[in-house]
């Protein structure tokens, strides 16, 4: 997937995509880190939000 699609992917389009983004960040461990935060804005409500759906997942809080 190109970046320039994804503000029409689908969620089971880009679910993967950002899998394999997660899992290579933390593979890079503290460096993959700050590089994220770089990109970050410190109002961005769609990361917050995005962020706190990914913690549900990584409890294992949120299942089909």
């Amino acid at each position: 997937m190109r970046t320039s699609q994804i503000d029409t992917a689908t969620a089971d389009e880009l679910a993967p995509v950002l899998l394999l983004a997660l899992q290579r960040l933390g593979q890079l461990g503290r460096p993959g880190a700050i590089a994220l935060a770089r990109q970050v804005e410190d109002d961005d409500a769609d990361f917050d939000e995005a962020v706190e759906w990914i913690a549900d997942i990584a409890s294992g809080g949120l299942r089909e």
